[in-house]
């Protein structure tokens, strides 16, 4: 688990992994500081952006927490203000963290920061960056995947539901896959920890549907019911009766 240190930078609380960044400086969570300093070395831009920087000799991803829906229109990054651990970044820090101790294939947490401003407050996330990846859409927009791919990432789904990990917004952009093929999940923002239940089969049904929704926008998207099918078979595989994960 991170040895984590609390830094307080004015009303600001910041966590830090000091294994991983011995030092924290609050610049790191702004872009604009990142682009004058020649730290940022790029960005993504899905449905919120992402900064990609590299400090201390360490390449890592920075995101804002932005709010969805009609409320999102209208307050695009504030929330409600609660305590600090409750709060969406460390929330997210703190579960991918316990993953990682899990030997789960998730992206290391490095910092988190809590801006309060009464009655809101703003929140941000430094992560490490995975090299070589791109999202499982992304590839299929390409070419077709083999059937083992497909079933390895069926099993990391199992793997992570055995580990009692709800992730709420599963969907063919949060699955990643690196050069050699490893799989990576991403994106845990409102996930949580929870008993086995009717919540891992929702979890698979959101992932097929974002399937067919990206299927619907990308005609040829190389995806087939074969594949869904080769996916199950090897979730089926990495799970064990109870809905735990199976030995190794």
């Amino acid at each position: 688990m991170a040895e984590i240190t609390t830094r307080q930078n004015g009303a600001e609380v910041i966590w830090c992994d000091t294994a991983l960044l011995p030092e924290i400086d609050p610049n790191l969570f702004d872009p604009a500081w990142l682009a004058q300093t020649g730290r940022l070395t790029g960005t993504s831009t899905g449905r919120n952006t992402a900064w990609f920087l590299r400090h201390a000799g360490r390449d890592m991803v920075l995101r804002h927490y932005w709010r969805g829906g009609m409320v999102g229109r209208i307050i695009k990054d504030r929330f409600l203000r609660e305590p600090v651990e409750a709060s969406r970044a460390m929330r997210e820090f703190t579960l991918l963290d316990w993953m990682h101790s899990q030997g789960l294939p998730v992206p290391r947490p490095v910092a988190a920061r809590y801006s309060p401003a009464w009655p809101f407050y703003r929140a941000d996330l430094l992560m490490e960056r995975i090299p070589g990846t791109r999202p499982l859409a992304d590839l299929l927009a390409e070419s077709a995947l083999p059937v083992t791919d497909w079933m390895r990432i069926g099993a990391v789904i199992a793997r992570m539901h055995g580990c009692g990990v709800n992730h709420s917004d599963l969907n063919c952009r949060n699955i990643l896959l690196d050069h050699d093929g490893q799989i990576w999940l991403i994106d845990f923002d409102k996930c949580d920890r929870r008993p086995q239940g009717r919540w891992t089969q929702d979890n698979l049904n959101r992932l097929e549907r974002s399937l067919l929704k990206e299927k619907d926008k990308v005609p040829d998207l190389r995806w087939t019911d074969p594949d869904w099918g080769a996916l199950l078979e090897g979730y089926r595989a990495g799970a064990t009766p109870d809905g735990g994960q199976a030995p190794t």
